[in-house]
């Protein structure tokens, strides 16, 4: 088997799509769970959310990018195409809410559940608005996915 350049780029670009999207889709029915469960229990999810973000997630996401850049690199792809703006547009979005906002957020919710408790009520809120602004970013993440395969202005 043979395999060209570009096809073990692309291998490697869904290999770490599968492990980015795949690891926000677990991660959001973990979610279902923990809500449903006691405040110590969404707390704790909150910091394996935390650990993971920054130990798979993060990582696979800048793969992603490394590897589609190489990609329209072997490719016979303009980086003025519309679908390739978008796609990059759509990781400095999740880039930007994950180092601003939902990383740092989820270390100040276990900050403020070992000051207030796990079940205090602004507790749970940040929980809730964390969850909600990562699946709204997962919504934007699939829609990506359907961005790279139909390559709309192509």
């Amino acid at each position: 088997m043979d395999l060209s350049t570009y096809e073990l780029l692309l291998w490697g670009h869904l290999t770490f799509v599968a492990a980015w999207v795949g690891g926000d889709i677990m991660l959001q029915v973990l979610s279902l769970r923990a809500l449903a469960a006691s405040g110590d229990r969404q707390v704790a999810f909150t910091a394996d959310v935390e650990w993971v973000g920054l130990r798979l997630l993060t990582p696979a996401a800048v793969l992603v990018l490394l590897f589609g850049l190489a990609l329209v690199s072997d490719g016979d792809w303009d980086m003025g195409q519309f679908w390739l703006i978008a796609g990059i547009a759509v990781f400095l979005a999740s880039a930007i809410t994950g180092a601003g906002f939902l990383g740092p957020e989820a270390g100040r919710i276990s900050k403020l559940a070992e000051e207030q408790g796990s079940d205090s009520p602004e507790v749970t809120r940040r929980i809730k608005r964390v969850l909600f602004i990562s699946r709204i970013e997962l919504v934007l993440l699939v829609l990506l996915i359907l961005d790279m395969i139909a390559k709309p202005g192509l």
